[in-house]
């Protein structure tokens, strides 16, 4: 059974989805349900990152979601950052 995370009084799974097209990683988190609460990460094309990392949304509605995954050990820090629709993004690995 998947752990579960607790997002604005939900308590949703953590789901990774590879994209061939593009070549990226999507994280997903969804609920009992499979409907999908909140996408955690973006896939730029002008980005390649290394396996396992994703770039993480952590600004309007996931404004928090990247430190609730770092606590959670569901992410890691690298310490890479990057300017998405002027936002400033860190890129994590996925664990």
């Amino acid at each position: 059974m998947a752990r579960k995370i607790k997002w604005q009084g939900e308590k949703l799974r953590l789901v990774k989805r590879h994209f061939v097209n593009i070549g990226g990683m999507t994280v997903l988190l969804i609920d009992e349900t499979n409907f999908p609460h909140l996408i955690v990460s973006l896939n730029p094309k002008n980005y390649i990152l290394e396996p396992n990392e994703i770039i993480v949304k952590d600004f309007g509605d996931n404004h928090g979601i990247k430190d609730v995954l770092i606590s959670e050990k569901y992410l890691i820090p690298t310490g890479k950052w990057v300017e998405i629709k002027n936002e400033l993004c860190e890129i994590c690995k996925v664990l």
